[in-house]
């Protein structure tokens, strides 16, 4: 892809987006619920990998979680299907470009998000006939983070919830500027790295922390506390998807919509 043509092609692919999400909405969901499982399948396996550390009591737990997990977004990307996050990138630049309509932006936003939703709880109760993780302890690594993040404050949250997805869309963003496949993947593990071991908020891969840390029993994990880390969380990463990428590199790059 040319260095003057990325702009277009992520207003061009919106408008795409927003074809299939007003002619063909079930398609769209489903797109969106095979986000939302890939997210899910992931996240276990690397929390799964993370124990074998943590319970050796080796420090360098997180990197081997951290690392697997960028294989979540690289499925989605190559897949083509729908995670919120990104999408909110998507839509800011249609928006911005004139390709979408608001509304079109706030129905995708809400479609995308609930069908993410849809695909983790999907994913883990296929998981849960399947045995769940297996028997915990109560030391496990998933209580472990879940735990810190139902403890954090609300503004904590939504912070983190802006730096993850200011992360994330660039993950989406940058390799559009590369021809090269292994640099693509490459640069798209690495950001997911940068996110995942900074601990930064994804509402999205929080939904299967959650639903995971709910299938396995967590002791006095409550539907407050979910919600307490899931609203700003989510805020947070509308802000830094829509402003910290979407509305920047809209502003940086404008001038080659003229040139395409």
């Amino acid at each position: 892809m040319s260095h003057s043509s990325t702009l277009a092609y992520v207003a061009d692919e919106a408008a795409s987006k927003q074809k299939v999400l007003l002619s063909e909405p079930g398609r769209y969901l489903l797109s969106a619920a095979m986000a939302g499982a890939l997210i899910a399948v992931v996240l276990a396996v690397s929390l799964k990998l993370g124990q074998v550390f943590f319970a050796a009591g080796d420090s360098g737990y997180y990197i081997a979680t951290s690392g697997f997990f960028g294989v979540a977004l690289v499925s989605i990307i190559i897949c083509k299907v729908e995670l919120f996050t990104s999408n909110v990138m998507y839509f800011t630049v249609g928006r911005l470009s004139g390709r979408c309509h608001t509304r079109s932006l706030f129905l995708s936003w809400a479609m995308v998000y609930l069908g993410n939703l849809i695909g983790v709880l999907l994913f883990v109760a296929v998981l849960a006939g399947a045995g769940g993780m297996g028997a915990l302890p109560a030391d496990h690594l998933l209580f472990s983070v879940v735990e810190h993040k139902v403890s954090a404050s609300s503004m904590e949250i939504f912070w983190k919830g802006v730096l993850c997805n200011w992360i994330i869309c660039l993950a989406v963003w940058v390799p559009m500027r590369l021809a090269n496949e292994a640099a693509r993947l490459l640069i798209i593990m690495l950001l997911v790295f940068v996110f995942f071991f900074s601990g930064f908020e994804h509402s999205i891969a929080n939904m299967a922390f959650f639903a995971l840390a709910k299938l396995q029993g967590m002791a006095g994990l409550e539907w407050a506390d979910i919600l307490h880390n899931m609203l700003p969380a989510t805020l947070g990463n509308i802000v830094g998807g829509a402003v910290g990428v979407g509305l920047v590199v809209f502003r940086l790059e404008r001038h080659t919509l003229q040139l395409v």
